[in-house]
């Protein structure tokens, strides 16, 4: 959902309505995206690995959430047009503000990094039955 999110916003976003319901759409995409990728580390890990793990999820998460603001920004300064402004005299130039460019790029880099992840979550199995299945033989291993 996540991923069509950003494919949605890159073809429409042109009314009210339709951020609107980009944002809808996006926001039930990553509540989805946390809540799977937490269970998934669970899944995957030790169960007196849990704490580390998710604490693991924690601190990339929030280096995520650093890195993409940053691109972002980076395609926003790049890709501006200035704002004219009709006056009695004559047109006078404006500010320079973002245009439309710079979202396209934005929702289009979003888009690729959102469909690697969900690439990743393909080859990502539960691993916590089998983990858990070789801990008696690990501590057998150790008492011979």
């Amino acid at each position: 959902m996540l991923s069509a999110s950003f494919l949605y916003f890159y073809l429409l976003h042109d009314t009210k309505l339709q951020v609107i319901v980009g944002s809808v759409v996006m926001g039930v995409g990553m509540g989805f995206m946390l809540v799977s990728m937490i269970t998934i580390i669970i899944q995957s890990v030790r169960q007196g690995e849990t704490g580390i793990a998710t604490t693991m999820n924690t601190l990339f998460r929030t280096a995520g959430g650093v890195i993409g603001p940053t691109i972002a920004s980076i395609f926003l300064a790049e890709y501006v047009s200035p704002l004219v402004i009709q006056t009695p005299r004559g047109l006078i130039p404006g500010p320079l503000l973002p245009n439309v460019t710079a979202f396209d790029y934005i929702f289009l880099t979003a888009l690729a990094i959102s469909l690697v992840g969900v690439l990743v979550t393909l080859f990502v199995t539960s691993r916590a039955a089998e983990i858990e299945a070789y801990e008696p033989v690990k501590e057998a291993a150790a008492a011979v």
